[in-house]
């Protein structure tokens, strides 16, 4: 079966120096992978390249097709990409915001099709912003506000959905209701690639793991035989324990090297 998205020795120099170095790796159809690594990993290079934002060496491909060859409004109805941070600027409703997902589907300047609004309503219930539809973003917390740009990424409904950082300024419930999200994302057909920063999360969530250290993928694989304890010190520098959940073992930090 086609990856949905494939990387091959995907190398990315800015400023005369190589962030990411000949990463390769695919993500199928029905697959919640996390990228995990330390900071400045080039984790944030890598998911730019990958949504055509930034030149890269190498090939990258969406359903056997090149990247660089797809228009972009129809990469735009391909793949969609939650950056880190959710600034929003002017006091838009969310209902609004969220529509802006709509934006490759049709004529922007047109009204909305019943299938526009179909999109937005189950976004907005996926990420239990229904409530907020009418308020202006510019009044949200910042865990609102994340959410609110999740649902505008979800209402896209793009096969591959690519997140950086997806549960930053989330609270506990939240970020697993965020995870369970992007989880259900990819069983309905989807693909996910989310950068990760919470090991144990990444562990309880993902198919598949994508470990990145000093701009290379140095493992990929399921949890257990990517998050062991050998590999996080190697990786992050802290000593983990693993811990029995849910018929499984997940990390968790105990102390730094």
């Amino acid at each position: 079966m086609t990856a949905l998205l494939r990387a091959e020795s995907v190398t990315i120099r800015l400023s005369h120096t190589d962030i990411v170095k000949g990463a390769s790796f695919s993500l199928a159809r029905g697959e919640l992978t996390a990228l995990v690594g330390p900071n400045g990993a080039g984790k944030t290079t890598l998911m730019r390249a990958l949504a055509g934002l930034i030149a890269a060496q190498g090939h990258i491909e969406i359903e056997g097709r090149p990247l660089a060859e797809i228009p972009q409004r129809e990469r735009a109805r391909m793949m969609a990409y939650l950056p880190q941070g959710n600034i929003f600027h002017w006091p838009m409703p969310v209902d609004a915001i969220v529509g802006l997902g709509r934006y490759p589907h049709g004529d922007p300047f047109a009204a909305p099709t019943d299938a526009d609004k179909s999109a937005i309503r189950d976004a907005l219930a996926a990420t239990a912003m229904q409530s907020f539809a009418h308020r202006a973003v510019t009044t949200l917390s910042g865990g609102e506000r994340a959410r609110v740009a999740l649902a505008r990424a979800l209402a896209t409904q793009a096969p591959i959905l690519l997140v950086d950082e997806p549960t930053v300024s989330l609270d506990i419930r939240h970020q697993l209701v965020v995870m369970e999200l992007l989880r259900k994302a990819a069983r309905n057909g989807g693909g996910v690639l989310a950068v990760i920063h919470d090991l144990s999360l990444a562990a309880r969530f993902a198919d598949r793991v994508l470990v990145m250290e000093s701009g290379r993928i140095t493992a990929q694989g399921a949890p257990a035989e990517t998050l062991d304890p050998a590999r996080i010190a190697e990786a992050f520098g802290v000593e983990a324990q693993m811990l029995p959940f849910d018929g499984a073992e997940i990390p968790v930090a105990r102390r730094p090297l």
